[in-house]
């Protein structure tokens, strides 16, 4: 029986019961046809308002299961909104951008009902409690972050706490939304549990896993500098590398802020002038044929000449040069003001103190002091383009593994860089990253079994897709 009969048929059968509950038995015909009445003239309202419901849903699964176009349009305007933020408009994207959407929100209905089936949903007082104090946390770094926005002069810390928190409320953000947040979350993590608890990875997944890290670092990495050092910088386990590398620490002496901003505006005015410079080397424009002059009136021809007049002549190369060479002693005084310290690092290293004491004491790019670099320095080849090209230049000039650099300028201050070690190129052996490997095969079968799992699942429920009605 279709549900809204049912819920029709129940309607009514509960008004006749509570009508008829003292009624004489020669009244149950007159309300038993009253009922019927009643059914026929819902059912009617349903048929009527049929058409009109139908065309909101935009999917169905399961025996009743649907995702309506309001829930789909309110994530398809989000996504337009976050696009919006970098400029880009959605439209060429909007159909697959749908298509997506509805399909997340099928899945995501299909694993809670999974969820509420398997009993995960439940969550129990000690991780409600957990929830809950976590929620109250990340309320308090919004409000930390944000109370600059909603901060008003001469109010208390309190009263500009409490409008940071009624602000955020009307953004949508609250402590209970973010508990509500936290509480989907953990019922999606104890399902994952479920589904990926006895995944394990025998020894063919972990060296298949290894020939196919290979593989891929072959492809991803070979000719492509930036991939492979944003790769190294980020951890990643890297089974294969390119030719030509070397691994490199160095201690920077850095600008300060005030003279960082001074070396960004001579660099910008040098580069202009330079321009300038260039523009006097540059070929005359080809001239156009000759052509009959056209009629020109007098007052046209005096604007003309007036204009011509106001037109500031090109500067001489001397005037350019000039310029150019205040500016190179601007920017070498600068530098100046960092040779003491760098000198020191310098006078340290070769009086004995090891490159990772030196950057303990005197580096100021934190890079240095978190792994993976602090470990295996950074990788630099001679065409590198993922550094400035002063620290590439710098780090390729060094004669033998243990020495360090002349002082190398750079555009953040002065560095001594370390030459730790060559990077042989090609296959890094098994042993080397076993624990990576392994690692990795675990968490790609992992996420394979997961997938399986919930595709089978969204499968089972037999969705249908409406994507006109979006």
């Amino acid at each position: 029986m279709n549900m809204k009969r049912k819920l029709c048929l129940g309607m009514a059968a509960a008004l006749a019961l509570s009508a008829g509950a003292m009624a004489e038995p020669a009244d149950l015909q007159t309300q038993l046809d009253e009922a019927n009445a009643r059914i026929e003239a819902l059912e009617a309202e349903v048929e009527k308002y049929r058409p009109f419901y139908e065309s909101q849903i935009v999917a169905e699964y399961g025996e009743d299961g649907v995702i309506m176009l309001d829930n789909a349009k309110a994530q398809y305007d989000e996504a337009a909104a976050m696009y919006a933020q970098y400029g880009i408009s959605v439209d060429a994207y909007a159909a697959d951008i749908k298509e997506s959407i509805v399909q997340s929100l099928v899945q995501q209905a299909v694993l809670d009902e999974k969820a509420a089936e398997l009993g995960l949903d439940v969550v129990s007082e000690e991780a409600m409690a957990d929830l809950t104090e976590k929620a109250a946390a990340d309320l308090e770094t919004y409000v930390g972050y944000y109370t600059s926005y909603f901060a008003q002069e001469g109010a208390s810390d309190e009263e500009n706490r409490q409008a940071t928190i009624d602000g955020l409320a009307q953004a949508g953000i609250s402590q209970d939304t973010l508990l509500s947040d936290r509480v989907e979350n953990y019922v999606s993590e104890q399902l994952h549990t479920y589904i990926t608890k006895d995944v394990a990875v025998t020894d063919e997944d972990i060296q298949n896993e290894y020939q196919e890290m290979i593989d891929d670092d072959k492809q991803n990495y070979d000719g492509n500098d930036v991939a492979y050092n944003t790769a190294r910088s980020s951890g990643e386990v890297i089974a294969w590398n390119p030719e030509g590398y070397r691994a490199v620490k160095h201690v920077l002496v850095k600008f300060t802020d005030d003279q960082a901003a001074q070396y960004s505006d001579l660099e910008s005015a040098l580069t202009s002038l330079n321009d300038e410079l260039a523009a006097l080397d540059a070929p005359e424009a080809t001239e156009a044929p000759e052509e009959e002059p056209a009629e020109v009136s007098e007052e046209a021809e005096a604007a003309e000449s007036e204009e011509t007049e106001e037109t500031e002549a090109p500067r001489s190369r001397e005037e350019i040069e000039s310029d150019i060479g205040a500016i190179g002693v601007s920017i070498e005084a600068l530098y100046a003001e960092l040779m003491p310290k760098a000198q020191e690092v310098v006078d340290a290293f070769n009086a004995g103190t090891g490159i990772d004491e030196l950057i303990e004491k005197y580096g100021e790019d934190p890079g240095m002091t978190r792994e993976p670099a602090s470990v295996n320095g950074y990788a630099v080849a001679k065409d590198s383009t993922y550094w400035d090209p002063a620290f590439t230049d710098g780090a390729m000039s060094i004669a033998e593994v243990g020495q360090i650099s002349e002082p190398v300028r750079g555009k953040n201050g002065i560095h001594i860089i370390y030459y730790l070690a060559d990077i042989p190129a090609g296959e890094v052996p098994f042993e080397d990253i076993k624990e990576g490997v392994e690692a990795q095969a675990l968490e790609d079968k992992v996420s394979d079994t997961f997938n399986d799992q919930v595709s089978a699942w969204v499968e089972e429920a037999s969705p249908v897709y409406h994507l006109d009605r979006f």
